[in-house]
């Protein structure tokens, strides 16, 4: 069986029309085969390193640390998602260089100089943009009751439904502030959608794409393709 990666595209590309049928049998054939996914994430990053009011650069260096700011909508209970997102977040920081700092810090120890905001969401959707609606496509009519002068009372019931898989749209977004100034020096955002529903590395893979040319990004919308196992 080909190990060839399936793509994820961008909700903005323009799709071939698949009947919902295909989708769901080919989502369960490729379900059992080896291989890896790939996801065409849309990406939009912008980064204003200028000079601080003291006149020093507010450029990070390696191995700086950082803490999360969370919005009131992020502290209401349960917060499991979001930490869960915030741990995922972590990793892709490391990645790029920066540390988290530890929740409650030693006495005397220096503030971090960096705070992030994450967000993110996550919509399910009953079937892919460009499918239709479940409705029956044959069906064949059973007799019941008596015979009547005109024909038999009958009813319609389907042969084979047609069958959809729900789609899913994620899009994740971080903001990283100068804690001395409060300043907004970097904010990216990264949106892919699929058949796939939420998982942990799907996720990780639309933040490691957030940040791909941290901290000095590529202008301008851009696609970065990231191929994760299945």
């Amino acid at each position: 069986m080909s190990r060839s990666p399936v793509t994820i595209r961008s909700g903005r590309t323009r799709l071939h029309r698949l009947g919902g049928l295909s989708l769901l049998a080919g989502a369960l054939l490729l379900g059992g085969c080896a291989g890896a996914i790939r996801l065409e994430n849309e990406v939009r990053s912008y980064a204003d390193w200028s000079a601080g009011a003291a006149g020093e650069s507010t450029r990070p260096a390696p191995g700086d640390r950082y803490r999360f700011e969370r919005r009131p909508s992020q502290l209401q209970s349960p917060s499991l998602q979001q930490e869960a997102l915030e741990e995922l977040a972590r990793q892709a920081l490391e990645r790029v260089g920066l540390r988290a700092a530890p929740e409650a810090l030693p006495a005397g120890a220096a503030l971090p100089r960096w705070t992030v905001e994450l967000g993110a969401r996550s919509i399910r959707l009953p079937y892919a943009p460009w499918d239709e609606p479940a409705r029956p496509r044959f069906g064949v009519n059973i007799g019941i009751g008596h015979v009547f002068p005109h024909g038999s009372v009958g009813i319609g019931m389907p042969l084979f439904p047609h069958l959809t898989t729900p789609y899913y749209q994620r899009e994740v977004s971080l903001a990283l502030r100068d804690a001395r100034s409060a300043r907004v020096v970097y904010e990216t955002q990264a949106s892919h959608d699929g058949p796939w529903s939420d998982n942990p590395t799907l996720w990780a893979a639309l933040l490691d794409a957030a940040l791909q040319g941290f901290p000095q990004p590529p202008a301008g919308p851009r696609r970065v393709v990231i191929e994760v196992p299945r």
